[in-house]
């Protein structure tokens, strides 16, 4: 009776206080707290910088120059006419240019920027969420780990208490005479045991809290214990799921695809109209010796041709990115298979330790209670039934352990799978 009601004493502190932190709000706050959480953001903000910029590649460019030049000689016709002056121009000459250029075609590098752009902040995106994704393997450790402190504590106050019964019942025997003082003496020391055993589960425990806390920027109350069907986390015929890190690589393929497609608008030529006005000594008549305005305007082609020098190197290299992305993706493949078979395992393990777990309960709920019939009718000194009653709290613990780390395998392999 002394047992049913200290169990539910230690679950009346998370019924009274405020509700209980599942794993998943956890990772939900986590995820909000954390700060590399809100680059997601500036990087949304810089991706529409770089689209602003690239949509501005048509726009009318206006360019202003500036002369003023000393030449060592000027043209001179080569005639001379009797009582006729051939005027001769200036070596100094003064000039101030205006020119308006509209772009007509650029080759597609605007398109092609804008794709590059847009790929990039994918691919940061995903880098970020890869980053978030091991944010929850921390929290799911933490958390559980905080979790299994709390069934030890729980476990080990029953068996305090069962303790001090004991040895309430070896001292009455010992004042009866039907029990030897150093009876009594053992349960002490076993007492003694179990009240280090807890200081040192606390202090787990509220590591496990603070560092949680920390993470969430939340101060950590009770923990609700993930509820699993027994058959979650079996093997799956529908493989891994869609972990972030598929995600950042195929995100990384498009980068690299947009950036082709930016080097080859790159080597194209441009088309363009313009219209030129200036201002200068001499004008566009170069044999009149005085400022005079001008204009001229038409229609340009240009093309750097320099650019196909390394365009066919620039294209391998990103070739040659790519055929290392996919060596990277390949490998991390492999290695999640591996990972993946080796959670199993230990879901798998830790299940089938459970069910025998059951079976040591039960053999040892039966010698308990012989044993504390035989204590209760002399047959049997007090010293044995408490270590039989410690043994099943010991199979006990041990079971609700095992079902922590159970699910803590469950929860892991479901992370790997990216479920």
């Amino acid at each position: 009776m002394k047992r049913a009601i200290l169990f539910l004493l230690l679950l009346a502190p998370g019924v009274r206080g405020h509700a209980q932190l599942s794993l998943e709000a956890c990772q939900a706050r986590a995820r909000a707290n954390y700060p590399l959480a809100r680059q997601q953001g500036l990087i949304e903000q810089s991706m529409a910088f770089d689209l602003a910029n690239a949509n501005k590649g048509y726009l009318p460019r206006l360019a202003v120059a500036a002369r003023a030049a000393y030449q060592s000689e000027v043209t001179r016709l080569p005639v001379t006419l009797p009582g006729v002056e051939i005027p001769v121009l200036n070596r100094d000459q003064y000039q101030v240019l205006v020119e308006l250029n509209q772009t007509l075609w650029d080759g597609g590098n605007a398109a092609a920027r804008k794709e590059v752009a847009v790929a990039v902040a994918d691919a940061e995106q995903a880098r970020v969420e890869v980053e978030l994704h091991a944010l929850r393997e921390r929290v799911n450790a933490l958390f559980f780990g905080a979790l299994l402190a709390d069934e030890q504590l729980k476990y080990t106050a029953l068996l305090r208490e069962e303790l001090r019964e004991a040895l309430e019942q070896v001292s009455a025997g010992e004042r009866q005479g039907v029990a030897r003082g150093s009876d009594a003496d053992a349960v002490r020391v076993e007492l003694a045991r179990v009240q280090l055993q807890e200081i040192e589960t606390r202090a787990a425990g509220d590591a496990c809290r603070e560092m949680l806390g920390r993470l969430t920027g939340e101060k950590i109350g009770a923990l609700a214990k993930p509820v699993a069907a027994s058959d979650e986390g079996t093997a799956s015929d529908e493989g891994t799921g869609d972990r972030p890190e598929l995600s950042l690589f195929r995100a990384r393929a498009v980068q690299h695809d947009a950036s082709s497609r930016l080097l080859n608008a790159g080597g194209r030529p441009r088309v363009s109209l313009f219209v030129q006005g200036g201002y200068g000594n001499p004008g566009l008549n170069m044999l009149e010796n005085k400022f005079a305005a001008f204009y001229t305007g038409g229609i340009r082609l240009s093309w750097d041709v320099g650019r196909l020098y390394t365009l066919r190197d620039e294209r391998r290299q990103v070739a040659l990115q790519q055929e290392m992305e996919d060596t990277r993706r390949e490998t991390f493949l492999l290695n999640l298979s591996m990972e993946e078979a080796r959670g199993q395992e230990e879901v798998n393990k830790w299940k089938e330790m459970m069910a025998r777990d059951d079976e040591i309960i039960t053999l040892h709920e039966r010698v308990a209670a012989s044993a504390a019939a035989g204590a209760r009718a002399g047959t049997a000194s007090a010293l044995e039934w408490m270590r039989e009653v410690t043994r099943l709290e010991q199979a006990r613990q041990a079971r609700a352990l095992r079902e922590i780390q159970w699910l803590l395998a469950v929860y892991t392999l479901k992370q790997t799978r990216g479920e």
